[in-house]
This record gives C-alpha cells, sequence and structure tokens, in this order.
C-alpha cells in the first residue's frame, strides 16, 4: 500500500510540475557537494520542517511567500529547488516565483520520496 502512495505521488509531482525543470534526488546530492550548490526551499509548516528536512533547506511556507520575499528576492540570482511532502504546496509556491523570473528546479518525488529512500534528514 505505501508503494502504491508513494508511486501516485511521485506520477502526481510529475504532472504538476510540467513546467518546472525536474532534479533527482541523486542530482540534488551531487550538487551539494558542489562549490555552486543550489538553495533549497521546503515550502512545509513549520512543524514538518521541524520533524525533518533536507540538509541546508531553508524553511520558507508555501503561504508565507509574500512575507519572505525579501529574503527570495536576495536570492534571485540563484536557483532554487523547491520541495513539499508530495507537491501540491511546491507547485503553487513555484507558480508565484516562475512568473517573477526566479530560477527554479523541483525535487523530484519531494519529502516522501527523499524520506522513502532514507537519504540523509536533518530532524530538530
Amino acid at each position: 500500500m505505501k508503494y502504491i502512495a508513494f508511486v501516485a505521488s511521485l506520477l502526481f509531482s510529475v504532472a504538476c510540475f510540467a513546467n518546472t525543470p525536474v532534479i533527482t534526488q541523486q542530482q540534488l546530492l551531487e550538487n551539494q557537494m558542489s562549490a555552486n550548490a543550489y538553495t533549497i526551499i521546503d515550502v512545509r509548516s513549520k512543524e514538518e520542517f521541524n520533524d525533518g528536512h533536507v540538509k541546508g533547506a531553508l524553511n520558507i511556507p508555501h503561504n508565507q511567500i509574500e512575507e519572505n520575499m525579501s529574503v527570495l528576492e536576495a536570492l534571485k540570482d540563484q536557483t532554487l529547488v523547491v520541495y513539499c511532502r508530495s507537491g501540491r504546496r511546491a507547485s503553487l509556491f513555484e507558480d508565484v516565483l516562475s512568473k517573477k523570473g526566479f530560477k527554479l528546479k523541483h525535487l523530484e518525488g519531494d519529502y516522501l520520496a527523499w524520506s522513502e529512500k532514507q537519504l540523509p534528514l536533518i530532524k530538530k
């Protein structure tokens, strides 16, 4: 059953992000080791973020874009990798920022796929 939910989530993510280039988990792990590492944005709630997030991720909840626009504008010259739990909130976030000219990538499979593959997480 978990596998079916995971596959459904992955398919939903791919369908939602046809306009935002996708980065795989492996590509992101490799990028994190480079001198030109992308900035990672976790758009889940603060509580979800504290329960576990990708190393180096900034927490900017999807419903607080305007309140955090000064932070985001300071990152505008960088590529942002965006993720949420399953894809819906990241899609909303990406839609707003793409219209403002941000360079974006979407983490394939979002948090569910990252944790399912038991990739490194930071927990507070």
